[in-house]
Formats: structure tokens, C-alpha cells, sequence
């Protein structure tokens, strides 16, 4: 169990860093964590100006060919669904009565909790790797910008869902581009993203652009290939403060491309 061990200082030092405490909502998500020592675990914050919410984190369970969800997870998404008015219906609509659990080659179950417990939510996504029908279906979900499909350029896919506490629920899909594609595709980026984007996307060795059926537009999750440097270059207190609290240079970048175009970078997510 020491890697459960290892995680939970994690998951603490992660708090400690920016101030913030347990609360009630936590305890499902830290049994779990507790109980699965086989798992990754990820820590975030969203930073909106000055306004900081730290109590994000992703578990990433690797799939060894199971065909079906993980007990865990399941019995995980009804604990929440004791707490909060959660909805799954969409999930169950995007993958249908015959996904093919066995092609995931992650399952990641997250937690987002905000001081408005309305606006609070957990997370599922599974990344999948030769599922042509299952990319067919959520790239071509109702709600799921065109932009999307344009830019799913190779095999292996990252999907996923949002069930917030008021009842809402969003579908989330992430193509990628990695640094070789990035310069390959540098014509098609910079007329789909822009001109910034593309830049910001030169320095690093990945990117996941993520289009969701609950929002106009897309962002860019972005993995440089020096974090302080990129960091630095973006010139935003925000998001200097954020990762000199984090303490990791193994970092994620998540910005809207449309605040990136217009140079706004006080609005963002960290991954670490």
C-alpha cells in the first residue's frame, strides 16, 4: 500500500498548497484513493483572476482488458449519486448497451468541487485506442463542434463526461496532437485555432484540443516542453503564482483558444 501512501501525501500537499480543506464531499474520492494503491493520481486547480479552486483531482485506473466498468468506479459514482442530483443518462446514451469496455485502455474518475455546490461535479472518461465506432459517435455527437473531427488526425481517442450536482451533465472530446504533428499540421492549426495557439502549441510535446457539448468553442490542453519557460513567456501573475504552488514541472496547460488568441491568460486550468 505505499503507493496509496504516496498519493494521499500528495493529495495533501496539493491542499496545503493553496490553502484549502477537506470537506464532507471529499470522503468518497479519498476512500477510493485509499482503496486503489494501482492508480495515478492527478492533481488541479481553476483559476478564474483571483479566484483559485484547488479541490480537483483526476485517478487514472489503467485497463487490463475488463469488459466492464470497474466496481470501484461504479460504486464510486453512486456514492455522489447519494449526495447530488447526478445524471447519467447522457453517458449511457454516448457509449450505448454495446461499449466495448475491453478497448479502453484508461478509465480516469475525477472530482470538481466548487464552494457553489450546485456548480460542483464529478468526471469519467475513458481514452480508448483502435475504437473507430466509438470515435465515430462522440466526435459526431449532437453539440460536438465540427472543429472537432478536423482535428482527430490518428487512432486512440480521450472522451468523457461532466455530471454536475444541479442535474447537468456535458460530454467532453479530446483529439491530439503530438509535437510531430503539431509541425506537420502547422497550416491546418493555425487556420482552425489561430495564430497564437499554433505558436503556443510549437512548445509542446502534446496537445488535446477539447470541444464540450455544454460550451461554445474549444481549449487547448497543452503539455510544453520547459514548463518555466513557458510559463514565463505567457507573462500572466495568475498563472505564475499557480505553478510556483504546485511545486511540478510535469505539467498540463488548459486554456480557451479564444482567450489565448485575445492574449488573456488570467483564466485557466492546471494539471500536475
Amino acid at each position: 500500500m505505499q503507493q496509496a501512501f504516496v498519493q494521499i501525501g500528495k493529495y495533501r500537499r496539493h491542499l496545503t498548497s493553496f490553502a484549502s480543506e477537506e470537506t464532507p464531499l471529499c470522503v468518497p474520492f479519498l476512500d477510493l484513493l485509499r482503496s486503489s494503491p494501482e492508480t495515478h493520481l492527478e492533481c488541479s486547480c481553476k483559476v478564474c483572476g483571483d479566484t483559485v479552486h484547488p479541490m480537483r483531482f483526476n485517478l487514472w485506473f489503467k485497463n487490463s482488458g475488463e469488459s466492464s466498468l470497474n466496481p470501484k468506479i461504479v460504486a464510486f459514482l453512486e456514492q455522489y449519486a447519494e449526495m447530488a442530483p447526478i445524471d447519467c443518462s447522457l453517458y449511457h446514451e454516448v457509449t450505448g448497451t454495446d461499449f466495448q469496455y475491453e478497448k479502453v485502455l484508461y478509465n480516469v474518475i475525477g472530482i470538481d468541487l466548487r464552494p457553489d455546490f450546485a456548480s460542483s461535479r464529478i468526471k469519467l472518461w475513458h481514452i480508448v485506442g483502435d475504437y473507430l465506432d466509438m470515435e465515430t459517435r462522440a466526435l459526431g455527437f449532437a453539440g460536438i463542434s465540427p472543429d472537432a473531427r478536423r482535428l482527430k488526425i490518428h487512432s486512440g481517442f480521450l472522451f468523457g463526461f461532466d455530471f454536475v450536482f444541479s442535474g447537468a451533465s456535458a460530454l467532453k472530446v479530446y483529439p491530439v496532437m503530438h509535437d510531430y504533428e503539431i509541425r506537420e499540421q502547422n497550416a491546418l492549426l493555425r487556420d482552425m485555432v489561430g495564430e497564437k495557439v499554433t505558436v503556443l502549441a510549437g512548445r509542446c510535446r502534446r496537445v488535446s484540443f477539447c470541444f464540450s457539448t455544454d460550451k461554445v468553442g474549444g481549449s487547448a490542453h497543452m503539455i510544453p516542453y520547459d514548463a518555466s519557460g513557458f510559463i514565463a513567456k505567457m507573462g500572466s501573475r495568475q498563472l505564475s503564482d499557480a505553478f510556483s504552488a504546485i511545486g511540478s514541472t510535469k505539467i498540463i496547460v488548459a486554456m480557451d483558444i479564444d482567450d489565448i488568441n485575445a492574449g488573456e491568460y488570467h483564466t485557466f486550468n492546471l494539471y500536475y
